[in-house]
């Protein structure tokens, strides 16, 4: 039984190999992982919250469904740019980075390999399109169900907030990485 549980958590993890980006280790890499998406999902809800209500009236249903309708077709890109850079023939993509290599961190043992270019901009495309997946499941979700209850309860209100705090920080990660990824894609690869 032991073997079988072992067994079905390594293959479970195979399905979030995607999220290798948060095991990469670089001088900057944290701002792009964590600190922006975090910046921009805190300033949509500042700004919300002190002027949108006064001032804009935003209409939730439409930003999700232009969101999700942006994702359906941004999964076939991140997918076929994988796809190109995984099979590109260029001998600077399978060299390590210039400068303070990015390394990838282990999963047991917290020892950390650098990485080469390739593999680097293969973990940024594959977050990319396994989070446009999610993104775009999650707004058509949204856009079917309603959270309601027929008792005024705050509980709810927190969901939604909860569930608005998430959805924002995935779009600002998603378009942070997909900034860096362009960055790598334009400039840095093509260095020695």
């Amino acid at each position: 039984m032991l073997k079988t549980g072992r067994r079905f958590v390594v293959n479970a993890r195979q399905l979030f190999t995607a999220f290798t980006l948060f095991r990469l280790r670089g001088s900057n890499l944290l701002y792009f992982q964590y600190v922006y998406p975090s910046l921009i999902m805190i300033v949509i809800f500042i700004v919300y919250h002190q002027w949108a209500k006064s001032y804009l009236i935003i209409d939730f249903n439409k930003v999700v469904t232009s969101a999700t309708t942006l994702m359906g077709v941004l999964v076939g890109f991140y997918i076929a740019a994988l796809a190109a850079v995984t099979s590109f023939p260029n001998s600077n993509l399978d060299n390590t980075m210039a400068g303070q290599s990015t390394s990838l961190r282990e999963r047991s043992g917290g020892k950390s390999e650098p990485i080469s270019r390739r593999r680097f901009i293969s973990i940024l495309l594959g977050y990319c399109a396994f989070m446009s997946i999610i993104i775009f499941l999650a707004g058509s979700l949204s856009s079917t169900i309603l959270i309601k209850s027929v008792y005024d309860a705050p509980f709810f209100n927190w969901i939604s907030i909860f569930f608005w705090m998430v959805y924002t920080w995935m779009l600002s990660s998603i378009g942070i990485i997909t900034l860096l990824c362009l960055h790598y894609l334009i400039d840095r690869m093509h260095r020695d």
